[in-house]
């Protein structure tokens, strides 16, 4: 099974998905979406200022209708 991509999604006007860790302009403003094949990935975001959360997380804010910001990051447990 091929690993799944992380998204990455930059909120200006509204939400803009990004493909590149290195495009982020303002970390404060952006959410990193992973799985555990993307761990690397979500480390490198962490530390750079990125919240990151994953995909179980963002389909509960999807269902509620409601951004969960203070809800357990994906890399906060390492």
């Amino acid at each position: 099974m091929a690993a799944r991509s992380p998204a990455l999604l930059e909120m200006r006007r509204g939400i803009r998905v990004i493909s590149k860790l290195g495009s982020v302009k303002d970390p404060s403003r952006t959410i990193f979406l992973a799985c555990e094949e993307n761990m690397a990935e979500a480390l490198v975001a962490a530390k750079k200022g990125v919240r990151t959360f994953n995909i179980d997380w963002f389909l509960g804010c999807v269902m509620r209708q409601e951004l969960d910001l203070q809800g357990p990051q994906f890399a906060e447990s390492l």
